[in-house]
């Protein structure tokens, strides 16, 4: 199958609505269908980053969108869909809120974008929100069809490809070596506690992680990540890919900031 993944997932732009959570979660490769959900997809993205945002800021989460500077785009028009009430901010072809605030010691919130009567967003909501597990929870809804999310959804046709699956491993690696390196010029040493450090990677959009074959791992949503010390002066990170079309790619990344990665996909893919 993961031979012929492009085919088969343009394939899917045909009935994505009928898509099953599981299904969707392990397919795992960037999608742009062109559908009006893109919209809404893309915007919710960016709340979900401007809440993050405003409390990393405040250590709280807020209601008011234009306070964490969320702006979503209009049509080429200029026009925007209706607001539907107060808390409201719209869009092209949808409405976004806040819904929902958590406070400590457990903060979390969750926001919803709306489709408009008599528009191709009618009857189509969607939920994205903070989860326990995998940091992350985001679905869509269309006339009762409820499915997850993938990360990688909707991104630009150009995204297509495996090499692009392997940008969740790249981005946490870079984010190992700043917590490594802030860690080592406060301690003067490098640690193998990933969380101990504050490397925590997101899981997976439907509340799921992939499996760690012991606790020197951590999971993220397709990779799972060990960190290793040469001496007291080095470090080698590991991003493993355990599920989708990239399994079984390694990708390495040492103390100097040297990345090594060792695809393991069909060259078809590429």
């Amino acid at each position: 199958m993961k031979q012929n993944l492009k085919q088969w997932l343009s394939m899917l732009c045909l009935g994505m609505t009928g898509l099953s959570a599981t299904a969707w979660a392990d397919v795992g490769t960037p999608v742009d269908c062109g559908t009006v959900e893109c919209e809404a997809i893309r915007e919710l993205r960016s709340l979900f980053a401007a809440e993050s945002g405003y409390f990393g800021e405040n250590d709280v989460f807020t209601l008011n969108l234009g306070s964490a500077g969320f702006a979503p785009a209009a049509c080429p028009n200029g026009s925007r869909a209706p607001v539907p009430g107060a808390g409201w901010v719209s869009g092209c072809n949808f409405s976004y809120k806040v819904t929902g605030i958590t406070p400590h010691p457990s903060p979390g919130f969750t926001a919803v974008a709306q489709g408009v009567a008599g528009t191709p967003s009618a009857g189509i909501t969607l939920q994205i929100g903070t989860h326990p597990v995998s940091g992350r929870l985001f679905w869509l809804e269309r006339q009762g069809v409820r499915r997850d999310v993938d990360s990688a959804e909707c991104l630009p046709p150009q995204s297509f490809t495996c090499e692009a699956q392997l940008r969740e491993a790249r981005s946490n690696l870079a984010s190992i070596h700043v917590a490594e390196q802030a860690h080592f010029a406060e301690r003067d040493n490098y640690s193998t506690n990933l969380p101990l450090i504050g490397f925590v990677p997101e899981g997976c959009s439907n509340g799921t992680r992939a499996a760690v074959p012991d606790a020197s791992w951590v999971a993220g949503c397709r990779f799972i990540y060990k960190v290793t010390l040469d001496g007291t002066t080095g470090f080698t990170a590991t991003a493993k890919a355990v599920t989708g079309a990239t399994e079984g790619s390694v990708l390495t990344l040492t103390e100097s900031g040297q990345t090594v990665i060792t695809p393991s996909y069909p060259a078809s893919c590429q």
